[in-house]
């Protein structure tokens, strides 16, 4: 397997955890794919096309060339609806403490990594929401004070 497939499995992975999916399994149901499917993609094998790879950055909420080939710039740049990164805040958020409730024993370093990155991207979620939010009372204010 190239670095390149590794590279581009790992993205899936972290952007699906990222938005709360947690199983290739979800994810595979969720597309309407053969798991086989999302687990050869997990796997770094192979790489989704076509449709499956216009349904996948838009459920992902990331850009197709970033998910691919790994271009520089903001996985997500381009969405910025605010409802749209609270809820997505708010799930990522939900599954991280059903992830770690009840849990006894100590994590691996591999999983606080994973869990670093996850709770990273539902803060910059929620910070993008809040920026959107801002600029629009921002603008709301300066018109009606006009």
């Amino acid at each position: 397997m190239t670095d390149d497939m590794k590279a581009f499995a790992l993205r899936l992975k972290e952007s699906a955890g990222a938005a709360g999916i947690y199983s290739p399994r979800e994810l595979a149901r969720l597309l309407g794919v053969q798991a086989q499917t999302v687990n050869q993609w997990y796997s770094g094998k192979s790489k989704p096309n076509g449709k499956n790879l216009a349904n996948l950055v838009t459920l992902l909420r990331v850009q197709q060339e970033w998910l691919i080939h790994g271009t520089t710039g903001n996985a997500s740049e381009g969405f910025d609806d605010p409802a749209v990164d609270f809820a997505d805040a708010k799930v990522i958020l939900m599954g991280m403490s059903k992830l770690l409730s009840g849990r006894s024993c100590d994590l691996s370093t591999k999983d606080a990594d994973k869990i670093g990155r996850i709770i990273k991207k539902s803060v910059d979620n929620a910070d993008q929401a809040f920026q959107a939010l801002l600029k629009m009372y921002q603008s709301k204010g300066a018109s009606e004070s006009e």
